[in-house]
C-alpha cells in the first residue's frame, strides 16, 4: 500500500475547512515552519512527567494537562502523536506554498521573486541576531518587524518591506554572506526588485484560479499548524506556570520582538523639563541715610 503523502493524510479536514473563517496569521509563513519543528521539538521533551526512583514526580509533563474524565476540549487533542502531527503539517505547508509557486504566472509579475527574497532575508537575520542577548540589533529587527506585521498584499507594501529588511542586512552584509546558504547578493536583488514592484500599475494582479486554490490549500494546512502548535503553547502555560524558563523555550521569539516593539512605541517620551524659576527682582538700592 503507496503512504500517504503528508498534504494526503490532512485532505479530509482541510476540505470541511471554509476560507473565509480561516484565522489572519501574525507571523511569516517562513517564521511558523521554523518554530513548528521548535515546538515539536519541545513536546518531545516534556511530554512525559518525570520521576525519581522512589515514584514521586520531579517535573510535570505536558500529559498531565489532558483531563482524564474524558471531557472534551483543546487538551483533550494533545496526545504522544502531537509532535508527530506537527512535522507532518509543517511538511505539508512547505508542499503547499511550494505548488503555489509552482502555479503563479512569475513572468507576470516580480511578487513571488519578491516574496521569496523577504522570507530569505528576514529569516536570515532573526537566525543572526538570536545570540540570546536582547540588544540594539533585535531592536531594529523587531520595529521593521511590527511595522509591517500588518501590511495588506499589494505590490507598494512588499516593495516597502524589501527596502527595509535590504536596508537592515545591508549594514551586516559580510556576516549574512553564506550564512545557511544566504547570498550577500539577495540584497541589491531585494532593492532592485522594489524598484519594479513600484513602478507596477495600481490594481492588484490577478493570478489564476489554479493560483487561488494552491493558495487556499496552504493557507488551510496553516491554520491547522498553528492550532497545533498553539494547543502545546497553551498546556506549556499552565503545567510550567512557575517555570518561566520552561515556557519560554517554547513561546515566538517573533512575537516576543514584536511584543517589545509596541510596548517601546507606546511608551511616552520623557516630560519636558520644568522652567527654571525666575531669577529674583533684583533689590531696590537702599535709600539714603539722612545725615
Amino acid at each position: 500500500m503507496t503512504k500517504k503523502s503528508d498534504i494526503e493524510r490532512w485532505s479530509d479536514v482541510v476540505q470541511q475547512m471554509n476560507a473565509a473563517d480561516l484565522p489572519a496569521s501574525t507571523v511569516p509563513l517562513h517564521v511558523l515552519l521554523g518554530e513548528a519543528v521548535d515546538v515539536a521539538k519541545f513536546f518531545e521533551k516534556y511530554w512525559k512527567t518525570q520521576v525519581d526512583a522512589q515514584k514521586r514526580v520531579t517535573r510535570l509533563g505536558l500529559e498531565s494537562a489532558v483531563p482524564k474524565d474524558g471531557k472534551k476540549g483543546d487538551a483533550a487533542r494533545l496526545g504522544p502523536k502531537t509532535a508527530e502531527e506537527i512535522l507532518s503539517l509543517q511538511r505539508a505547508t512547505q508542499e503547499a506554498q511550494t505548488r503555489y509557486l509552482l502555479t503563479v504566472e512569475k513572468n507576470k509579475s516580480p511578487r513571488e521573486r519578491g516574496k521569496f527574497l523577504l522570507g530569505e532575508i528576514g529569516a536570515t537575520l532573526s537566525f543572526y541576531f538570536d545570540d540570546g542577548v536582547e540588544d540594539e540589533r533585535d531592536e531594529m529587527l523587531a520595529r521593521i518587524d511590527a511595522a509591517h506585521a500588518g501590511d495588506p498584499d499589494t505590490a507598494d507594501a512588499l516593495a516597502s518591506a524589501l527596502h527595509d529588511y535590504a536596508t537592515l542586512g545591508e549594514k551586516h552584509r559580510d556576516a549574512l554572506d553564506g550564512l545557511g546558504g544566504f547570498q550577500a547578493e539577495y540584497l541589491d536583488e531585494a532593492r532592485a526588485v522594489a524598484a519594479e514592484l513600484r513602478s507596477l500599475p495600481a490594481q492588484a494582479e490577478a493570478i489564476s484560479r489554479q493560483a487561488q486554490e494552491a493558495l487556499q490549500l496552504r493557507n488551510k494546512l496553516a491554520a491547522l499548524l498553528i492550532e497545533r502548535m498553539g494547543l502545546v503553547r497553551s498546556a506549556a502555560r499552565f503545567v510550567f506556570r512557575s517555570q518561566p524558563e520552561i515556557v519560554r523555550e517554547v513561546t515566538s521569539a517573533y512575537e516576543r520582538r514584536k511584543r517589545a516593539a509596541a510596548r517601546r512605541k507606546a511608551q511616552p517620551g520623557p516630560a519636558p523639563a520644568a522652567p527654571s524659576p525666575a531669577a529674583p527682582a533684583p533689590a531696590a538700592p537702599a535709600a539714603p541715610l539722612d545725615g
